[in-house]
């Protein structure tokens, strides 16, 4: 651990509390405001005044970026240190950020007039409410553990930051959709979450029924963990377990599992929980979306590829032969728990898939998200559970927030399908059991990459840091080739872009693709068919470059 940072809303108690955490442990302490004020010569009040709330920002980064480089210390930020995006990266770079957590009404009371708060400008707890509810998705994404101050005395809320830091950080937890809305869920990681499944299914689940729905390969692994957690909890609990790999995400599959449901007496006040990778997610939320017209779901996520994607959203669905999640259903877990300590035991085929979910999210991204990923990537590769907990959180994050903007893939989130336009073609194509899902995305990445360069004009930089990313998380060209080449002739040009036809995201017989301009800057085409024929025949005919 270098530097522990404070984030949260005024009077949430950081300044109080970071000396006292201070104390503890033995460090200085330092307030980012007094910094600013030591460095500009003013207060705060004054340096508003003067420059506007433009101008404070640029002050507080600098005196950030210089803060940073000392010694280890307790930071107390100040409430929109993590406005700007370069100071989010600065403090996840730099040491443990915990935040505090406080309601308006609290920090009203604690302010008292709060005469010298600026942004509150004399309005206030409706102020309070306002700005709170437009900072708290930034205040959990950035943060590695989340402390609530609401009834607490300083005392206590710096022996649980104690606690946090004393447990590797705790847990980090990111909110999916509008704070208040119906169908708003946290996806909380960290490591021995599975052992606390039942602490969280508690106060979740109003009935005591669990539906557990695993496959035969993570049961073995964490199957009677989860259960025993569960039962301790007081549920009573019925497993279901299925065949593990995608041919058990079928509409048959589906079928007989709900039918399990009611066997085991599962009823409308009951749940099911899905743990295990993507199948297994896409299965048990589609049937939960189903049954008795809709019960909970928690998802718990064993896989990177779920942890960072699948398990996030909400879309559900199982493979039909036309297709691949041609029948499903928008249903919001109630939870998303990952345990990143399961990652550990994935083999590496499914490690990779993984990868490539991480590499796309930070395309996607763009910016320091990506500079960051690139940084980390050797020691994610090498599952340093550090590097691995903060990538799972950054993608995680990057997910949320695209999902909270779009809940119903009408929009931006469609920026999300980067890669499977081809990706679930060749699935498709080659069996959904034999071609990995990782793959099949890099693959689509890397064609996307050219298509780009022709459709949008995209720099050809672009492909060349698609490419580079995928190799490096051992997606590559070489990798992909090894498995397509078997399947040569199921791949000719008109067979490929029949089944993206087929694909739930073409329009009226149209394909239509996410294509990255730039990182972080992307566009979704509609392609005519002439032109995706000749970029497909150029692919097939390039086994040395990337095609089969």
């Amino acid at each position: 651990m270098s530097h522990v940072f404070l984030t949260g809303f005024m009077g949430a108690g950081k300044s109080t509390v970071g000396a006292l955490v201070a104390e503890r442990l033995g460090r200085p302490f330092l307030d980012l405001d007094a910094v600013i004020g030591e460095r500009e010569g003013a207060s705060v009040a004054d340096i508003f005044s003067a420059r506007g709330e433009t101008g404070f920002r640029e002050a507080e980064h600098a005196a950030l970026v210089a803060l940073v480089e000392r010694g280890p210390s307790v930071v107390a930020t100040g409430g929109g240190a993590v406005l700007r995006e370069d100071n989010q990266a600065l403090l996840r770079r730099h040491g443990t950020v915990v935040y505090l957590a406080v309601s308006p009404e609290e920090a009203m009371a604690r302010l008292g007039d709060a005469g010298d708060r600026p942004l509150l400008a004399g309005e206030g707890l409706a102020a309070a409410r306002s700005i709170l509810d437009s900072r708290l998705a930034l205040y959990r994404a950035t943060a590695d553990a989340v402390v609530d101050t609401g009834g607490r005395t300083p005392a206590e809320v710096a022996e649980a930051v104690i606690a946090a830091l004393g447990a590797g950080g705790g847990e980090h937890v990111v909110r999916v959709g509008a704070p208040d809305a119906p169908d708003a869920y946290d996806i909380v990681s960290g490591e021995g979450l599975i052992d606390r499944l039942g602490e969280y299914a508690r106060e979740l689940v109003s009935g005591r029924s669990i539906a557990l729905v695993s496959d035969t390969a993570v049961w073995a692994l964490y199957g009677e963990r989860a259960a025993a957690s569960l039962r301790d909890a007081g549920f009573a609990v019925s497993t279901h377990i299925v065949p593990a790999g995608e041919l058990s995400k079928s509409w048959e599959r589906a079928g007989a599992l709900l039918e399990e449901f009611a066997g085991a007496g599962i009823d409308r006040a009951s749940a099911a929980v899905a743990l295990g990778g993507g199948v297994v997610g896409d299965l048990t939320g589609f049937c939960a979306a189903t049954y008795m017209r809709g019960i909970p779901v928690l998802q718990v996520p064993t896989t990177l590829l779920a942890q960072v994607d699948s398990a996030i959203g909400g879309k559900t669905g199982v493979d039909l032969a036309a297709g691949k999640n041609l029948a499903g259903a928008f249903w919001p877990p109630r939870l998303v728990l990952a345990d990143t300590a399961s990652l550990q035991t994935l083999p590496p085929a499914e490690w990779t898939n993984g990868l490539v979910e991480t590499a796309k999210a930070a395309l996607l991204d763009g910016g320091l998200a990506l500079a960051d990923f690139e940084r980390d990537l050797p020691s994610v590769v090498g599952r340093e559970p550090h590097a691995v907990a903060s990538a799972v959180r950054a993608a995680a994050a990057f997910k949320a927030r695209v999902v909270s903007e779009d809940l119903r893939e009408s929009g931006v989130r469609e920026c999300l399908n980067l890669g499977h336009t081809l990706g679930h073609a060749l699935e498709r194509l080659t069996g959904y059991a034999t071609l990995p899902h990782g793959l099949a995305v890099a693959e689509g990445m890397r064609f996307a990459a050219d298509l780009a360069a022709r459709a949008i004009g995209a720099p050809a930089e672009t492909a060349v840091v698609t490419r580079r990313l995928l190799e490096e998380v051992g997606a590559g060209e070489v990798a992909c080739r090894a498995v397509l080449d078997r399947h040569f002739d199921r791949l000719r040009p008109g067979d490929v872009l029949a089944a993206m036809k087929a694909d739930k995201k073409s329009r009226d017989g149209v394909v239509r693709f996410v294509l990255l301009e730039t990182p972080g800057c992307w566009a979704v085409e509609a392609v005519e068919d002439a032109i995706l024929l000749e970029e497909l025949a150029r692919w097939v005919s390039r086994p040395g470059e990337g095609g089969v």
